[in-house]
Formats: C-alpha cells, sequence, structure tokens
C-alpha cells in the first residue's frame, strides 16, 4: 500500500501525539510505503510556527516527517481541487506517487472521494481501516 499523509496529519502528531502518531506508527510496522511532498512539509513548519510553537519544534516535527517517507516531486497536472485551490497541490502529489490513501481531514479534498482510484479519507477512517485489519497495537 501506498499512503500520502495531509499536512494536518503531521500537526496532529505533533500537537495530539497519541492517535495520530499510532496511525503512523503502525503504517511504518506494515511496510506501507508513506510518501510527502516538499509542499507539505513547508506547510507542516509553517502552521506549527503560527499556532505559536518555536521554529526548531517545527523544524523537528519537519525531520521526521522526512525520516518516514519517500519524497515525491510535485509534477504539474491538470488535476484541481476545485472548492480550494490551495489544496490542489496536496491532490497532486498523491495521484504523482500514485497512492492507494490520501489521508486528511481537509473537507474540500475529502469531498472528492474517490478522485481517479486515489481513496481519499479522513485520519478517523484511515485509524479504524488500521484497527479493522488488526494493525494497531
Amino acid at each position: 500500500m501506498k499512503v500520502f499523509f495531509d499536512t494536518n496529519v503531521y500537526v496532529a502528531e505533533a500537537l495530539l501525539g497519541q492517535a495520530a502518531e499510532a496511525m503512523l506508527a503502525a503504517t511504518e510496522r506494515e511496510s506501507w510505503r508513506v510518501f510527502v511532498s516538499a509542499y507539505v512539509l513547508n506547510e507542516t513548519e509553517r502552521v506549527l510556527v503560527e499556532l505559536g510553537f518555536s521554529h526548531r519544534f517545527a523544524i523537528l516535527t519537519k525531520r521526521r516527517a522526512t525520516r518516514r517517507a519517500r519524497l515525491v516531486e510535485q509534477p504539474a497536472s491538470r488535476h484541481i481541487v476545485p472548492l480550494d485551490p490551495a489544496d490542489t497541490a496536496i491532490l497532486q502529489a498523491a495521484l504523482a506517487c500514485s497512492a492507494d490513501y490520501l489521508v486528511t481531514n481537509d473537507e474540500h479534498l475529502l469531498t472528492m472521494n474517490p478522485y481517479e482510484g486515489l481513496r481519499i479519507i479522513s485520519m478517523t477512517d484511515y485509524f479504524q481501516l488500521l484497527r479493522d485489519r488488526g494493525m494497531l497495537v
């Protein structure tokens, strides 16, 4: 399986820990391939700083995500998110790596599920998918 996590997953892991961290750890244990884009890494850093966290904390979070994932190039593409063009880079990156799942809590992306073979699911649904497969410890 190939999984692309949206920025909000990495931010949730940094802020809330447990559930998001368990999802990422279970995905790694199963050797599912995790992908990330420079856009998501930079957005994660920016969002954490905007939320009042130190720049150092934001950089460490970004590095942790980088260690866990393969970097996908951001190609130009015809795919767009009509309701929020700012989310287009996330959709394009998930498609570029041929992800099976795009995990996000962004409503504009979730309303597009499924999209050209890509399943776009919430963090809650991804957590349940891992639980149903017996992947959560």
